[in-house]
């Protein structure tokens, strides 16, 4: 293959990438504010969702690994960000020399979005994706349904399953 490395160097900020995200998906998301509750303070992890503040009471116990917690979720995500920037101008460079390899890597980028989706929404996805396949007419074989069962289960990569199907149909 022409332009191993950056083949290589792709799916390895790929596979960081992921590492990533499942310990962002580990972590509390917020910050810590202080309440006086009858004259003495109590913590409470605090995040926005659509609009409103929810609030969640910490343990006196916890709030030094809820700091730290805290702190790894930072960390991880401007190192998410880094990592973005790296695909990005990968891609880039790829785009400028050869777009076979773009479209590539393009399409390992999707794959690692649905490989780092969390086993409990990967079947609803699943089901989506079955339902607008069938809106357009196009249904799945046996061996594809078989394949992506695999992955709502974990036992298979979605890379994988991409990946053969487009060569069934030979596309790659």
């Amino acid at each position: 293959m022409k332009y191993t490395e950056l083949y290589q160097e792709y799916e390895s900020l790929l596979a960081k990438k992921d590492e990533c995200l499942k310990l962002l998906s580990t972590l509390p998301d917020g910050y810590i504010s202080w309440k006086r509750i009858s004259g003495k303070e109590y913590a409470y992890l605090q995040k926005r969702i659509v609009g409103s503040v929810h609030s969640k009471y910490i343990r006196e116990d916890d709030l030094a690994q809820v700091r730290d917690d805290l702190q790894k979720r930072h960390d991880a995500e401007n190192e998410l960000s880094f990592i973005n920037e790296q695909l990005d101008k990968l891609e880039a460079a790829a785009r400028i020399l050869d777009i076979g390899l773009f479209r590539e890597l393009i399409s390992l980028r999707r794959c690692s979005l649905m490989d780092a989706m969390p086993m409990e929404t990967r079947e609803k996805a699943l089901g989506f994706g079955v339902a607008m396949a069938a809106l357009e007419g196009i249904p799945a074989s046996e061996e594809v349904e078989e394949s992506l069962s695999l992955w709502t289960v974990g036992q298979r990569s979605y890379r994988e399953s991409f990946f053969q199907t487009l060569a069934k149909h030979q596309l790659i």
